[in-house]
């Protein structure tokens, strides 16, 4: 992630940034101070002569920062921030205030060291200043600043060398002469140099002695540090980024996605600095690198390949219980854990394999099919026994070792089915479970309980989940009815089985839960009734589920949580029974371009970041309000809430909140009451009915997290006194006596003038009488439509507000369906497009339980209004379906859309679209709804520029 005045920043070029205690990251930029939460840029800095910030430090609980005019600090870091100044800078050189400085350091004995801009450097004791000179230069210098562990103070003039500071002399000692140093650091008694090439020493009783040299090729070090792993962090003046696992391994260059699928060279400019962060969280380091060309942001993904593996489609897993893993990719490759992460090799170069599995006695199994179809047995490295099935099948794809010893395999059929599966038992022998053992099926997959139970999973509606009787020694078909319509050749490709014994299908139709007596399809706003290819379970009963297009899904009670490709997966495209977990909790997982393993425990994923309170506005106007404390909103007056949850990267933040009256929150905490905020980060009430409510917001980061506790508002909605019936009764009852008194008064006086006009009045207004009611026709007739107008009015600006500048086809078909949710006199819209002999319709509906259409038929302009419409390039208007469509179109049953608007038009492509409108009401279309859909065809034409298929 990179911020900069291209991505919305207020700055580009970025000297230091530092994290504080509460989670914020602040920023020194060119253009000034800044505190960052992830999504907002507040300056800090603004009154300040100088905006140029060159370093922070934290200091207890306050940070310090340095200009060219001297140090301030930021304190009440909890709070509401406050600014204060430290040190005084000058702009003529004196030997009693610093001289535009550049650097400091905080030191042990409570001194600040300063680099200043004329090649010397400024000590800040005791409230009186120090200056120590190096060598004069018409240039300005950074002097790099660094304390050993010892409460040394060293200092790397990129003119005279390295120096160390002599306490018993106050004088700065030359140890070492090296030319433009440019980077310094300490660690475990170790001092590391940067300039042309990276210097290593160690440090003994304050004297140096050189342990080797890393050569870089015509480059300049400028920044490095150390993370808590004690790996080593370099940065150049050319932008490159290395990492070194340790001093005596070679540099690697990091670049935006570290992993053998991809490499994405990233422009960083020259680099200032290097901060290392860890979210606390989940535990994953976050680089910050500070450049010429902004701030940016690395992390550390939720997923990682192995080294020396191919990023091809695995087959399948098995882990032993040693930490082992082998995975069948054309041969056998061995996983072993290293250091930094999982390393592989081949084994057995002379086999190739299909499928592979560790048995309870630790044996190894393999199946091949070159240059027959075997089984093979390895114990030790040797092969002890050959199983040849090539009479029987194709290739062996699926072997289950159970904890009995048995070892259970599935075989591909050549020119009819393989009706069931297959075991070899502990003694060697073989045996198969067909019709005569209770299937009627091929089989997929076979999984063991904790409890010995023994499922198998294969193909059909009615033959797709076994349950093994040991006493029988056969299989009993269970399969429950399925609780929808299954697609074209339903299959179930995996199973695992809880510990509570709840028993989880992967099928092309979704993730299925079988409880011993039912069947149910899980859904909720992740998972559907999509293919899914393979599932396995925690002991905590957490799911992980591979899915065939959508990558992987954690699932939790009754949530689920996506993770893609920014997550790690090399794929979105999962492989077939390839998800398994190990002895460390890690979940290893294969997709169409390669296997990944979880950098941590993926038995449960961290919460995100609670959000946190940003600003409160009432009527628009920015509240000072204790966020502690009970808000009080006039119920008259709109509450807006804007917050954050100090994630970092913030993009694609999901939040949701609900509203819960107090009395009723402890029964209503049920899942169902969240509403989508989207990724926006503020909330807008009014009109909210009287009394207290608890307001809730919660977060859901991307990379691997779950949603966050809530943040949790108590708010009061009031009436104010002045607005209170009572208040407005007795206005209403002066209002009454004060009528009362002018009426005893005055009117007696009158009333007979008023008599004697009235019947003036009422000759006139008798002749006028039947002129108005002309005008009333004719002013109800406009009404009418003024009423359609406004009506269309409003469903564009439902329609177009919620089109972004680069629009997708998604964000049109997204913004109709808010438009048909909040519109009163449009049921549905849709829009049509023609693919390969086929009519498409994609769009919203009222009427649907999903809200989301999609259909296709063959096109034919005689038999559908698209069609015809498409094919003339004519607009139609229907207001009576039964009676009107006979005008264009064979006679067709009724439809339960009594009025149809089809508006033709084309892409910046010429492909033919026709914008579509359905109401259940008849006559509800007219001449102002067939000019506001000419207006959306038009914004539609002009706002996205991509062709519409199916799979958009």
């Amino acid at each position: 992630m990179q911020y900069n005045s291209e991505s919305g920043a207020p700055f580009d070029k970025v000297a230091t940034v530092l994290q504080d205690r509460e989670g914020f990251v602040w920023i020194g930029s060119q253009n000034g101070l800044y505190r960052f939460d992830g999504s907002n840029f507040d300056i800090y800095s603004i009154h300040t002569e100088s905006q140029s910030i060159h370093q922070l430090h934290s200091n207890k609980n306050s940070i310090v920062f340095v200009n060219d005019k001297g140090l301030y600090q930021i304190e009440t870091i909890v709070g509401e921030p406050k600014f204060s100044k430290i040190l005084e800078g000058t702009i003529n050189e004196t030997e009693e205030s610093p001289f535009y400085p550049n650097d400091f350091i905080f030191s042990k004995d409570e001194s600040i060291w300063i680099s200043q801009s004329n090649h010397s450097i400024g000590k800040w004791h005791d409230n009186s200043f120090e200056t120590y000179c190096f060598t004069d230069s018409e240039n300005a210098q950074n002097i790099v600043l660094q304390e050993d562990s010892q409460g040394g103070i060293w200092a790397l003039s990129p003119l005279d060398g390295l120096y160390l500071y002599n306490p018993s002399t106050n004088k700065f000692d030359k140890k070492l002469d090296i030319k433009n140093g440019q980077a310094l650091i300490e660690h475990n008694n170790q001092l590391l140099v940067g300039n042309e090439n990276l210097h290593i020493f160690s440090i003994t009783s304050n004297s140096l002695k050189e342990i080797k040299t890393l050569v870089l090729q015509d480059d300049l070090i400028t920044a490095l540090n150390i993370d808590h792993n004690n790996q080593y962090y370099v940065g150049t003046e050319k932008g490159n980024l290395f990492k070194l696992k340790d001093l005596n391994s070679s540099p690697q260059t990091i670049y935006g996605a570290n992993e053998a699928h991809r490499v994405e060279k990233l422009d960083f400019g020259p680099i200032n600095e290097i901060y290392i962060t860890t979210d606390n969280i989940s535990n994953k380091d976050q680089l910050w690198v500070s450049s010429d060309t902004g701030l940016w942001l690395l992390e550390q993904r939720f997923f990682k390949t192995v080294d020396n593996l191919p990023m091809n489609n695995p087959i399948g897993i098995s882990i032993s219980k040693e930490g082992k893993a082998w995975v069948p990719i054309n041969y056998i490759f061995e996983i072993f854990s290293t250091e930094t992460g999982f390393d592989s090799k081949i084994i057995h170069k002379d086999v190739q394999a299909n499928a592979v599995a560790i048995d309870v006695q630790g044996a190894l199994w393999v199946t091949t099919t070159t240059p027959r179809v075997e089984l093979l047995k390895f114990e030790n490295d040797k092969i002890v026994k050959r199983y040849d099935f090539h009479d029987r099948g194709e290739s062996i794809f699926y072997l289950y070792p159970d904890s009995e010893g048995n070892v259970w395999f599935n075989q591909a059929p050549i020119d009819k089915p393989i009706i069931g599966i297959a075991k070899i038992d502990t003694n060697g022998n073989v045996k198969f479970y067909d019709e005569t053992k209770g299937f009627s099926s091929r089989v997929l997959a076979l999984k063991e309980s904790s409890r010995g139970e023994v499922y198998a999973v294969g193909i059909g509606e009615k033959s797709y989940l076994y349950k093994f009787d040991a006493v029988q020694d056969r299989f009993i078909n269970l399969s429950p009815k399925l609780p929808f319509n299954a697609i074209l050749n339903f299959e179930v490709h995996d199973l695992t089985i809880d510990d509570r014994g709840i028993v989880w299908l992967a099928s092309t139709d979704g993730l299925l839960r079988y409880d011993g007596e039912k069947i149910t399809l899980v859904q909720n706003d992740i998972l559907g009734q999509e293919e899914v290819r393979g599932v396995t379970h925690y002991s905590n009963n957490n799911i992980w589920v591979a899915t065939a297009t959508k990558g992987l899904v954690f699932h939790k009670e009754n949530t689920s949580t996506h993770l893609g490709e920014s997550e790690g997966l090399p794929a979105v495209i999962s492989a077939y029974r390839c998800i398994a977990t190990d002895n460390e909790g890690r979940l290893w997982v294969g997709t169409a371009e390669g296997l990944v393993y979880s950098r941590i425990s993926a038995s449960t994923l961290p919460n995100s970041h609670t959000p946190r309170i940003r600003k409160v506005f009432v009527d628009r106007t920015e509240e000072t309000i204790d966020f502690n404390s009970v808000f009080e909103v006039d119920q008259r007056k709109p509450f807006e809430l804007q917050f954050t949850n100090l994630s970092f990267p913030s993009k694609n933040v999901q939040y949701q909140y609900r509203l819960l009256p107090k009395e009723d929150r402890d029964i209503l905490l049920v899942e169902q009451l969240w509403e989508s905020n989207a990724n926006g980060n503020s909330i807008k009430l009014d009109d909210i009915e009287l009394g207290d409510y608890s307001l809730e917001v919660r977060a859901r980061q991307p990379g691997g997290y779950q949603w966050s506790e809530p943040l949790e508002i108590e708010l009061y909605v009031f009436t104010p006194w002045y607005s209170k019936m009572w208040f407005i009764y007795g206005l209403v009852l002066l209002g009454i006596v004060l009528v009362g008194f002018y009426f005893r008064v005055y009117v007696r006086r009158r009333f007979k003038r008023f008599q004697d006009i009235l019947k003036y009045s009422n000759e006139k207004l008798a002749k006028k009488e039947e002129q108005l009611n002309e005008k009333i026709k004719e002013l109800e007739e406009k009404g009418d439509q003024l009423v359609s107008a406004t009506s269309n009015i409003h469903t564009l600006e439902l329609f177009i507000k919620e089109i972004p500048k680069k629009a997708s086809w998604n964000d049109i078909i997204t913004a109709m369906g808010k438009a048909v949710a909040e519109s009163v006199d449009v049921n549905a819209f849709e829009i049509a497009f023609k693919e390969n002999e086929e009519i498409v319709h994609k769009g919203y509906s009222n009427q649907e339980r999903s809200g989301y259409t999609f259909r296709a038929k063959p096109f034919n302009a005689k038999t559908s209004l698209t069609c015809w419409a498409m094919e003339n390039n004519q607009e139609v208007l229907i207001n009576d379906f039964e009676k009107e469509h006979t005008m264009y179109i064979q006679e067709k049953d009724v439809y339960r859309f009594r009025s149809l608007l089809f508006i033709p038009f084309s892409l910046d492509n010429d492909q033919p679209v026709v914008l579509c409108a359905y109401s259940t009401k008849q006559n509800h279309f007219d001449s102002n709804d067939l000019i506001m859909f000419r207006i959306l065809a038009q914004f539609i034409h002009f706002s996205i520029h991509d062709e519409l298929t199916k799979q958009l």
